[in-house]
């Protein structure tokens, strides 16, 4: 998925900006670890096009030398990770010396910037606006944030600056695409390391999608891997560094591209609220997922640990129990011989799909038997016939009476059923309702 970065000088609205951007968001991505306040990072549409949005104002104070060293920091990351910029100005002071500078930054990248004026809800600033043309841009636009005036045009300009999405998901070309995720010094590094080195099997590196990345193929046993780099999640970083917060949007990219994702924890921490919220994004995306727990050799030995281990984690994750674990130690390399027919087995099963015939014999022989739901007046959720619709990930319509009778309680039974009767471990399945005289797709 693309993203679009918001740079600027302190100060000239670059975060009400992006809170006003996301007021059409589908989902955010919150508190995600190295980022200084909430919503720095959000997953918006706009004209049927989904783009990663990243607001830079949280870093802006991060050093004593505010212009010279942090804003020069902001710009350089955001060129490098970002597919569009839009470039922030105030329209109460017109173009500073400050802008001027950015904007050189800018022009030496080949990266569509967008101009745009903010404060511009008052007629005497309109000429700011023109001066904004001698910053070099050919797209220069007056918005107000406060007040809303242009931001149609301007998300109208993003979209149509976007790059054409590339290697659409589910390309077959023989080779598995795996992102090892994580949060910093989990040793995604290590495993990384040890994946290449050990196998002495890299076919050639590919040029990644991120302008710092690279995947390397790889031939892991029997299995072809490509493998997705997410370097920069790899280096130690203080909080208030640029690097951290892209290095997040790295991952989520990484994560985008994979059909399987790999999300390394800490075995000595255990699970953590970040691990979880990677944990439920690599399901909402849709993808394979592992749950690796790494530096298994620096807890004591003991014969039931790996069950207690998986029990908790299943505990605190219950919609995500479908996950297999691997216990392993990228140090060693204890374990990590398991992991390459694992990632095939959910590559597979991501990709499985069911008779028709089994489906409907589900509902003849299992959900005759099932309590089904109702409104509490005497109505109830009939299940006429069902079908699999797609794959990555599979997913399956149920033709009903009243979609809307169908509550999470009862789906989630559903899809226990549906995955006894294929093996879909490490995949997510989704279960759309549909009327069955009606074309709604239901939830």
């Amino acid at each position: 998925m693309s993203v679009v970065a918001i740079v600027g000088r302190p100060n000239v609205g670059k975060s009400s900006l992006f809170n006003r951007l996301i007021g059409r968001k589908l989902a955010i991505v919150e508190d995600i670890p190295g980022v200084t306040r909430d919503r720095l990072y959000a997953e918006t549409e706009w004209d049927g096009k989904r783009f990663y949005l990243v607001d830079t104002g949280g870093i802006e104070s991060a050093s004593p030398h505010p212009f010279q060293d942090v804003i020069a920091r902001q710009v350089q990351m955001a060129l490098k990770e970002c597919d569009v910029v839009i470039f922030l100005l105030d329209g109460k002071e017109g173009v500073t010396a400050g802008d001027e500078a950015i904007a050189e930054m800018l022009r030496r990248s080949s990266k569509p910037v967008i101009v745009a004026m903010n404060k511009i809800d008052n007629p005497k600033r309109e000429d700011n606006v023109l001066d904004a043309y001698s910053l070099g841009f050919h797209t220069v636009m007056g918005i107000s944030v406060e007040h809303g005036i242009g931001i149609g045009d301007l998300l109208d300009s993003v979209v149509s600056a976007l790059p054409d999405e590339g290697e659409p998901d589910g390309t077959d070309d023989g080779v598995i695409k795996l992102s090892v995720v994580g949060r910093p010094n989990v040793g995604k590094s290590s495993l990384f390391n040890r994946l290449i080195g050990q196998e002495r099997a890299v076919v050639s590196p590919i040029p990644g999608t991120t302008r710092d990345t690279v995947d390397v193929d790889v031939r892991l046993g029997d299995v072809d891997v490509r493998l997705m780099d997410t370097a920069g999640m790899r280096r130690k970083s203080r909080v208030d560094d640029p690097l951290e917060y892209y290095s997040v949007v790295r991952t989520l990219k990484a994560i985008d591209r994979s059909d399987v994702s790999l999300v390394l924890m800490d075995a000595t921490e255990l699970l953590t609220e970040q691990d979880k919220r990677l944990m439920l994004h690599v399901e909402e995306r849709g993808k394979g997922l592992i749950i690796g727990v790494n530096k298994w050799d620096l807890l004591p030995p003991r014969e039931d640990l790996g069950d207690v281990i998986r029990d908790q984690i299943r505990d605190q994750m219950p919609t995500l129990s479908y996950a297999p674990l691997i216990f392993l130690s990228a140090k060693t390399g204890r374990g990590v011989h398991r992991l390459p027919p694992l990632v095939s087995r959910v590559y597979e099963n991501r990709r499985r799909r069911l008779k028709t015939s089994d489906l409907n014999r589900l509902l003849r022989d299992t959900l005759e038997f099932e309590r089904m739901p109702g409104d509490g007046k005497g109505r109830y959720l009939k299940v006429y016939y069902a079908t699999q619709a797609d794959t990555v990930p599979p997913t399956f319509i149920f033709f009903v009476n009243d979609r809307d009778l169908a509550d999470r309680s009862f789906t989630r039974r559903l899809e226990k059923h549906i995955r006894a009767l294929g093996d879909f471990e490490g995949s997510p399945v989704r279960i759309w309702f549909r009327n069955r005289d009606s074309s709604d797709q239901g939830r």
